[in-house]
């Protein structure tokens, strides 16, 4: 029997210092002909197409002269012929076995998306920026897996979604737009995620997360509104946890100072470079 090529899709802006490593780390073990990698450079103005053209495996380069995530992500739909879809962030880390494992579990029966859980890369990060990430990987959305950077959602279920809008949480629109019982958990998948360096670049990076979600308000509502009851019982797990107590600090003033800052910001983009300056493996 033939089976299509699995169809990733990377959307990069900039990314000349990591897009290599991204691909490299996907196609490490890769079979020929198994993966179909489309990298969409959208409003590049440094070397990423021609990295990423010069690393080994089947990949095809788009370049758009909109800086656009969204955009960049139709784009690289256009020609996918696959059934089976992954979306990827040019900054992450996600092995082959891992990603095949994620397409692997949408031949569940109704399945639209496959999720994995996040890992924190968070090496030479500043001390504030560790205590905050200590207590946010400890919130359910991303301890129960991550609706993010690197997932697998099928080509019937994009193709009732439609063309994405020009939005900036656009792995939280797809979320929204898919119910929770047609997503599955994937518990021995990771990918690893590297987090702002310093607190002021993480605020900024925040920010935007909060302007994403409310500019969703009008795009894709939530389907359940949000509980103040769920924010709550976060705070009073992590309280009864003294391992944390002298990270809560951090977190609270990340998570005020974002809020402050996203009511006042009209910045579409919060673009976190301290993880390019000096990007490894």
């Amino acid at each position: 029997m033939n089976h299509s090529p699995i169809a990733v899709i990377v959307p990069a802006f900039n990314e000349e210092k990591v897009i290599a490593g991204t691909l490299e780390h996907l196609l490490s073990d890769a079979k020929a002909g198994e993966f179909e990698v489309t990298v969409v450079c959208n409003g590049c103005h440094d070397q990423t197409a021609k990295v990423a053209r010069e690393v080994s495996g089947d990949i095809n380069v788009i370049e758009l002269e909109e800086a656009s995530k969204t955009a960049a992500i139709n784009a690289g739909l256009q020609g996918v012929r696959s059934p089976k879809i992954v979306l990827l962030d040019s900054d992450i880390r996600i092995s082959t076995d891992d990603c095949r494992a994620l397409v692997e579990a949408l031949d569940g029966p109704g399945v639209d998306a496959a999720i994995g859980h996040m890992d924190i890369n968070d090496s030479g990060c500043a001390r504030s920026v560790k205590a905050f990430y200590r207590v946010w990987i400890k919130h359910p959305y991303v301890r129960n897996g991550k609706f993010a950077a690197a997932f697998a959602i099928s080509r019937e279920a994009m193709d009732r979604i439609g063309a994405l809008p020009n939005v900036i949480a656009d792995d939280t629109y797809l979320k929204r737009m898919i119910p929770n019982d047609r997503v599955a958990v994937v518990d021995g998948v990771h990918f690893r995620v590297n987090v702002p360096r310093d607190i002021a670049t993480l605020i900024r990076v925040r920010s935007r997360v909060r302007r994403g979600n409310r500019q969703l308000a009008h795009f894709a509502p939530r389907r359940q509104p949000a509980s103040a009851d769920n924010k709550e019982n976060f705070l009073f797990s992590i309280c009864r946890q003294p391992s944390l107590w002298r990270d809560i600090p951090a977190y609270l003033v990340v998570t005020m100072a974002s809020r402050i800052l996203a009511l006042k910001s009209t910045s579409t983009w919060e673009r976190d470079v301290t993880t390019r300056q000096a990007a490894t493996d």
